[in-house]
């Protein structure tokens, strides 16, 4: 579970999104699922303890559920590095061993599978997963492709898109059904996915300007 961390001054707010906010916010969210924890977390115990209005964290996420995921984002990101961007598989298996250490850690795994659960089950936390969120952690996890584009390891229409959708599918199923203490598989699955972008898995017709990864600030 995230740490507890000290609430920063309430700025003003106004039309854009303010970064100073934005942390309290954050902050004040933390501090609130470290207390009630995921079941009895509200976004006004948020604005209250951040002293802002309800509409202002309505504006930046759209549900309780998008909250808690830029919680669990602001914590994976102390946990996770990105690869050294020297061979494909090894920086896959490296990447997805931090995220699977990330996920055995008290209360985590429980957080996200909670979390992933409840939004599938609402047409807006559906289409927040596949258009914002998802795609969020995969271009975290395509910098590890696009390295393997830019030293020739793969050729350079693999389909990234494609591949990532494997080993994160794989990864979440892997969650959902408790099996993430087995690090040897790690290896293997990253291997294969590697052998399988080495092989040559090519974009589909229009597919290739949507799939450019770009660094995430």
């Amino acid at each position: 579970m995230p740490r507890r961390r000290s609430i920063p001054t309430r700025p003003r707010t106004g039309n854009r999104r303010n970064p100073l906010l934005h942390q309290a916010i954050i902050a004040a969210a933390t501090e609130v699922l470290g207390k009630e924890g995921p079941t009895r977390f509200t976004i006004e115990a948020v604005a209250k303890l951040a002293g802002c209005g309800k509409p202002t964290i309505y504006r930046w996420w759209p549900s309780r559920h998008a909250l808690l995921l830029e919680v669990y984002d602001q914590a994976a990101k102390q946990e996770v590095l990105e690869p050294e961007g020297k061979d494909l598989a090894k920086d896959l298996a490296t990447m997805l061993r931090q995220v699977w250490r990330f996920w055995r850690e008290e209360g985590v795994g429980s957080l996200y599978r909670l979390i992933l659960s409840e939004m599938m089950l609402e047409d807006e936390g559906v289409r927040y997963l596949r258009e914002v969120w998802i795609p969020r952690r995969q271009a975290f996890t395509g910098l590890a492709f696009q390295a393997a584009k830019d030293r020739g390891e793969i050729p350079p229409e693999t389909d990234i898109k494609l591949l990532m959708d494997l080993m994160y599918g794989y990864s979440i199923f892997r969650l959902i059904t408790r099996q993430i203490d087995d690090d040897p598989i790690i290896d293997r699955v990253c291997a294969a996915i590697a052998k399988l972008a080495r092989s040559g898995v090519p974009n589909a017709p229009g597919e290739e300007k949507r799939t450019r990864v770009q660094r995430v600030a």
